[in-house]
């Protein structure tokens, strides 16, 4: 449960309100980057949480609020201090990914009704793409004080804020010991999935299941949440390809902790361009137990 250096470094600069300082290179210097990014962000939204919010209803019929701009302002204007070569890509004010080269791509407050319902499971998601792939991601939580960060081929990591006096802490992702054999299912709701959502409410009828819950809000804390290794994600992506902001830094933070995301033949989803239901766990055998239950839709 201990802070690493570079964690303690940006957490200190942070709350004495000072610019930081830098001091590492590679991958660590991204990772000093983000934090610093996502720390910025949860003071700046539990700010504006306490005034009255002006939403506008996009096409795809989700809301847009003007901090979701501002907060996109906000991380580029320090791409543009840590990094001016690298390209900014943000789901409000646009951009594109390239195939070469550096890219941070930013969702300001992915699950914003729940933002604006006042609940807890939205967050703040940024994703460092390296030449079209993810490479490194940041998922945070400004209600909860976590945030939740992967770079490729390390360890997935939670950072812990002091919220009542018990002290900052950090760990490596997944944490406890759980029991492979107790699934606990987070579907993320969608109306044109009621079949799915109904098979895996008569499992949980049958006892293969422990408990189906419907929270909502942001795919990237669900999955995050996945991360954990407590919770199996489901989502029932039907609707368009999956962008850039959607699911990478969440899909990192799940393969960092030993898992994986996967459709429902089985296989790792490319988290970019995915179409589809998919299905998110530390632990191989809950994940394969709820795709075999998905697949009953289909024979349905």
């Amino acid at each position: 449960m201990t802070l690493n250096s570079v964690e303690r470094q940006v957490l200190e600069e942070f709350r004495a309100n000072r610019p930081p300082t830098g001091g590492s290179e590679g991958d660590d210097a991204w990772v000093g980057f983000l934090l610093r990014c996502i720390l910025d962000v949860g003071r700046q939204v539990r700010s504006a949480s306490r005034e009255r919010v002006a939403k506008r209803i996009k096409d795809d019929g989700s809301p847009t609020i003007p901090l979701e701009r501002d907060i996109e302002a906000r991380i580029r204007e320090a791409l543009q201090g840590f990094a001016p070569d690298v390209a900014f890509v943000g789901e409000e004010s646009g951009g594109d990914l390239d195939r070469n080269g550096w890219a941070v791509v930013v969702d300001p407050i992915d699950g914003t009704w729940a933002y604006l319902g006042h609940t807890e499971t939205f967050s703040t998601v940024l994703t460092v793409f390296r030449d079209g792939r993810p490479h490194a991601g940041a998922v945070g939580s400004p209600r909860l004080g976590e945030v939740g960060y992967c770079v490729a081929g390390r360890h997935a990591r939670l950072v812990s804020l002091d919220r009542v006096g018990e002290g900052d802490a950090a760990e490596d992702l997944p944490h406890g010991d759980d029991d492979p054999s107790t699934v606990l299912v987070n579907a993320h709701p969608a109306r044109s999935r009621s079949d799915e959502m109904q098979l895996l409410l008569q499992a949980w009828a049958r006892g293969d299941v422990r408990m189906v819950r419907s929270p909502g809000g942001s795919p990237s804390w669900a999955l995050l949440e996945a991360a954990r290794g407590h919770f199996t994600y489901v989502n029932h992506w039907s609707t368009r390809g999956t962008k850039p902001w959607d699911l990478a830094a969440g899909t990192l933070l799940v393969r960092g902790a030993g898992g994986d995301v996967v459709d429902l033949d089985g296989r790792p989803i490319d988290p970019v361009g995915h179409v589809g239901p998919f299905v998110a766990d530390v632990r191989a055998e809950r994940r394969e137990t709820v795709v075999r239950i998905l697949q009953g839709a289909r024979r349905s």
